[in-house]
C-alpha cells in the first residue's frame, strides 16, 4: 500500500537530508517513489540540488523548473496537486523549515490524502529546539501552518561530522520526552551512516526505535563527497 510522508521541522533540523535518505531507502526496497521539493523559501540544502542523483537511484523528483530552481520566492512545482492526489507509489514531501515555509503545504491541504503522515524532525542541538518548551512551540507553530497534524517525531540530533553515539542517545532521550509531552511516538532515529559500523552499542541506544541511516547528499559549497 502506497504512503504519503511529509517531513517538516525547523531550519537546521536536517529534514531535507532525512527526506532524501528516506526516499532512497524506499527505492532500495523496490518501491516506486516520488519526492516533492516544497522547500520554497530556504535557499540552501534543497532536494532539487541533488535531483540527478535521485533520478539515477530510481526516485522521481517533483521540484520547480530548472529556470527558477534557485528562486527564493515560493514557487510551487508543476503538477504538485496531481502527484499528491493521484501519484503512483509512495510520495515523500520535504517542507520549508519554519512556519512561513510550512504555509506552502497549508495551501495544498485540499490535495493531501486523508492518510498522509506528518513527521516532525527534531535536532536538539539547534536553536529553538534545546528545551522542551521551545520544541513544543516549534512543533505546534510549524505543523499548524502546514495544516497537517503531526503523526510522529524523528529524532535527528547531530553535530555534523562530529556526531558521536552519545549525541544520538541524548537526542533520542530528548525527543522521547517531547513525544510524551505531545502524545506522539518517536518513529525513527537519524543516524550518520558511518556510525553504523563504528559503534557496537548503537542498538542498545536505539532501544528498538528504527534507525534511518543517513548518507550526506546536501553539502556546503566548499565540501565534496570525496
Amino acid at each position: 500500500m502506497s504512503e504519503v510522508t511529509v517531513f517538516y521541522g525547523l531550519y537546521g533540523s536536517g529534514k531535507s537530508e532525512v527526506s532524501i535518505n528516506y526516499a532512497l531507502r524506499l527505492a532500495e526496497k523496490g518501491r516506486a517513489v516520488t519526492i516533492v521539493d516544497l522547500d520554497a523559501v530556504t535557499p540552501y540544502f534543497r532536494v532539487r540540488d541533488v535531483r540527478e542523483r535521485l533520478l539515477a537511484a530510481g526516485v522521481n523528483v517533483v521540484s520547480p523548473k530548472d529556470s527558477i530552481r534557485h528562486a527564493d520566492l515560493p514557487v510551487l512545482p508543476e503538477g504538485i496537486r496531481t502527484v499528491l492526489l493521484q501519484g503512483e507509489g509512495d510520495v515523500v514531501v520535504d517542507v520549508g523549515g519554519d512556519p512561513t515555509g510550512a504555509r506552502v503545504l497549508g495551501g495544498l491541504k485540499d490535495a493531501l490524502r486523508p492518510d498522509a503522515r506528518g513527521l516532525f524532525v527534531v535536532n536538539a542541538m539547534r536553536p529553538f529546539s534545546r528545551t522542551l518548551d521551545e520544541a513544543q512551540e516549534a512543533v505546534r507553530g510549524v505543523t499548524s501552518s502546514a495544516g497537517l497534524p503531526p503523526g510522529g517525531l524523528v529524532s535527528n540530533t547531530h553535530l555534523g561530522e562530529s556526531t558521536r553515539i552519545e549525541h544520538i542517545a541524548k537526542g533520542l532521550e530528548f525527543t522521547g520526552s517531547l513525544g510524551l509531552c505531545l502524545g506522539l511516538p518517536v518513529v525513527m532515529v537519524g543516524v550518520p551512516d558511518w556510525l553504523k559500523s563504528r559503534d557496537e552499542g548503537l542498538a542498545k541506544v536505539l532501544g528498538g526505535v528504527p534507525p534511518l541511516y543517513l548518507e550526506r547528499h546536501l553539502l556546503k559549497p566548499w565540501e565534496t563527497t570525496e
